[in-house]
């Protein structure tokens, strides 16, 4: 369940590129600045149809072209699939199969990539936006029902939201009713989804860090001694002054708890890391034992964040998971362990093109 051929065509300095890639291990060999991240980039944009680097999309088009294009051939289980994307300024083109797609989450039902990147260590010390992100990117691989609940509640949240600013009354209750049934339902798929993620957490930390007792606690976004209609009654004052709904599952968040207390409060900087990276590995593995999509791992300059012994331990729990990997780094004899076999090939990037090693 891989990609089996990708072609890139104007993501930033990458003029044109066209790999076979390995089902398993690809690592991606250059200096800073040659490139690496911007293949990443490319991937991540034929999966969710963004960059992970920035919002404006004429930053990741190459500076002398008005469009890039991202194609993939996928072989899952057996099954063929075709997918792309064009990207201009104004306008997002999807293909899949040759048919052309509406929605960018079309791209999910038949690939997934999952990024991990220096950056990823803010997840726990952030606001609660990218921890709520983080658990509904989950959710949403898992419990089929969720993005119709989730669509529904957004909007309902925006009709309670312009009743509450316009101090218009008179339907409220009813969009209150709605906001509670949908936000119910979203919290159910949520509370699932987290007990099967502190399972997951909890046997990959025990390799990475040690005995330590790991939680995973779901938080509401209400007052967890009510019920949600009650819980939006009696908040109902305070949401009329600031002129929005105040409490809800836009509101929800996660806490991740060693020995009872805030993991960030207890854990040393270096074990932090390894949680984070835990964290989005039990995601992962989530995704992976649905089988029921292709699914790339993209690791983004991971040597330069780990210690020697900690670094294989993360490689290992990878390779063991048997899924596709893209990996960035600087220093191709720190994978030595793990591209001496067939399953691995090795890409050298240099000034945006990309190049098979044996190929030099």
């Amino acid at each position: 369940m891989s990609l089996s051929e990708v072609r890139i065509k104007d993501v930033r300095n990458i003029k044109s590129a066209h790999l076979i890639p390995s089902p398993r291990l690809n690592l991606l060999v250059g200096p800073n600045g040659s490139g690496k991240t911007s293949f990443l980039e490319a991937i991540y944009l034929l999966s969710r149809a963004r960059s992970f680097r920035t919002h404006n999309i004429k930053k990741v088009i190459n500076s002398e072209e008005s469009n890039l294009l991202v194609f993939a051939k996928l072989d899952h289980t057996g099954v063929k699939n075709k997918i792309a994307i064009k990207k201009d300024p104004q306008e997002t083109t999807i293909r899949i199969n040759d048919k052309t797609e509406k929605k960018s989450s079309e791209l999910n039902r038949f690939f997934h990539a999952h990024l991990i990147r220096p950056e990823s260590q803010v997840l726990l010390e952030s606001g609660s936006s990218l921890r709520r992100s983080f658990v509904d990117w989950g959710v949403f691989h898992v419990e089929h029902a969720f993005l119709d609940a989730s669509k529904k509640y957004n909007h309902t949240l925006k009709q309670r939201n312009k009743l509450l600013k316009s101090k218009q009354l008179d339907t409220l209750d009813v969009w209150s009713d709605k906001l509670a049934e949908y936000g119910i339902m979203i919290t159910a798929h949520r509370e699932r989804y987290v007990l099967q993620l502190e399972a997951a957490l909890c046997l990959i930390v025990a390799d990475l860090i040690g005995e330590i007792v790991i939680n995973v606690e779901y938080i509401k976004g209400w007052d967890k001694g009510l019920s949600y209609d009650h819980a939006l009654k009696k908040a109902l004052a305070r949401d009329l002054q600031y002129g929005h709904t105040t409490i809800g599952s836009h509101k929800s968040d996660i806490r991740v708890l060693v020995d009872g207390r805030l993991a960030q409060d207890y854990l040393s900087r270096g074990q932090m890391k390894l949680l984070i990276i835990a964290l989005y590995l039990a995601q992962i593995k989530l995704m992976r034992d649905q089988g029921k999509k292709s699914i790339c791992v993209l690791l983004d300059d991971l040597a330069s964040e780990l210690d020697g012994v900690n670094f294989n331990k993360v490689m290992l729990f990878l390779v063991g998971l048997d899924i596709q990997m893209f990996v960035t780094t600087t220093d191709e004899s720190l994978f030595g362990d793990y591209v001496s076999d067939k399953a691995s090939r090795v890409f050298h990037v240099k000034h945006g093109r990309v190049i098979k090693g044996d190929d030099e």
